[in-house]
């Protein structure tokens, strides 16, 4: 049988937080009023979710009179949804000209990550956003990552870059 989660991600201390919860299906709107009921350590706020959908089994027999767990197993996990935010793209961040962007900046070159998304739910997080990604505000889509101008934004500032690596690397 198939089940369906939404997988909520709060800013952890060093790695996400995150807490998971059966859903019935895929539902946008239900996820990000159901972020309200999520507080993790230290007091993070969800700052998005996934869905996951996973194909379960009850335990087998194993012939000897016992049974054999059966490991679930992921089928389809959603982009992220981040619930609000500001996206930021990598000529805007060095725009602001804030020397505390500077590990930011390396990053986003580094990982290839030329959008990314800024919330502040609880704790700042910053969040690489991708064509698979979307903002939520009040229950429904506003930004998706696969919006043209930023495929070919992305597109063009890792091009860049690499072009960049490679001038460095024959000099």
């Amino acid at each position: 049988m198939r089940r369906h989660y939404v997988v909520y991600s709060s800013p952890g201390t060093f790695v996400d937080e995150e807490t998971s919860r059966e859903v019935a299906a895929w539902d946008v709107e239900a996820a990000a009023a159901g972020a309200a009921d999520v507080t993790e350590r230290h007091g993070a706020k969800p700052y998005g979710f996934q869905f996951v959908t996973v194909l379960v089994a009850d335990p087998i027999p194993d012939g000897e009179g016992g049974t054999l767990a059966v490991e679930p197993r992921e089928v389809a996990r959603s982009g992220m949804h981040f619930l609000g935010g500001t996206l930021l793209t990598l000529d805007s961040i060095r725009q602001r000209a804030d020397p505390r962007d500077s590990i930011l900046i390396s990053n986003m070159e580094g990982n290839d990550w030329p959008v990314v998304v800024e919330n502040n739910n609880s704790w700042r997080t910053v969040r690489p956003f991708g064509e698979e990604d979307c903002i939520v505000v009040d229950g429904r889509v506003v930004r998706c990552g696969d919006e043209p101008k930023l495929v070919e934004y992305r597109r063009r500032k890792i091009e860049e870059r690499r072009a960049e690596l490679e001038r460095l690397r024959t000099a």
